[in-house]
């Protein structure tokens, strides 16, 4: 009887040493798990943070366009009147048909921040009434802080645009 009793302990001793890598086993498979969703969250989280400040940028931008050209009516003087900070407005086409105007914003004065770039058409048929679209481009990142210029290239750099016509 004393035998049997001493080899079913020998049979018997490895079971917890299995029981224990499984059980850490386990444990690290839901760990590594919950960190994988954590990760995607994150992600997600960020990529709309940059969409939305995107989008912002080019309501600014539209919005102030819109604002110069109804209060104003005067893109001569190639100057805006916003609250952010600009680089002036640039002439690009000036033709018998359109004139472009187009003007590069940001929304903080620091580098590589979020901007806009505005392009104003105003359409001049003869004899009809003068049409203008805005086309406003909103960036969450880009800034040139030295060439005030919404320009730098980037591989998280998101665009949104609005069009306005009337």
């Amino acid at each position: 009887m004393n035998r049997n009793i001493l080899n079913n302990n020998k049979k018997e001793k490895g079971y917890t040493l299995l029981f224990a890598v499984l059980v850490s086993s386990l444990v690290l498979a839901i760990g590594i798990s919950i960190l994988n969703i954590s990760k995607k969250e994150f992600l997600l989280a960020t990529s709309a943070r940059d969409s939305s400040e995107a989008f912002y940028a080019a309501d600014s931008g539209l919005e102030c366009a819109v604002y110069n050209d109804v209060a104003t009516s005067n893109w001569a003087n190639l100057y805006l009147d916003c609250s952010f900070t600009n680089s002036g407005v640039m002439k690009t086409i000036d033709d018998t048909d359109k004139s472009v105007y187009t003007f590069h914003a940001s929304l903080k004065d620091t580098y590589n921040s979020a901007c806009t770039v505005v392009d104003v058409t105003k359409y001049k048929a003869a004899g009809a009434v003068p049409n203008t679209g805005i086309v406003a481009k909103g960036y969450n990142l880009g800034w040139d802080k030295n060439n005030k210029k919404c320009d730098v290239p980037g591989v998280k750099k998101v665009e949104r645009a609005l069009y306005y016509s009337y």
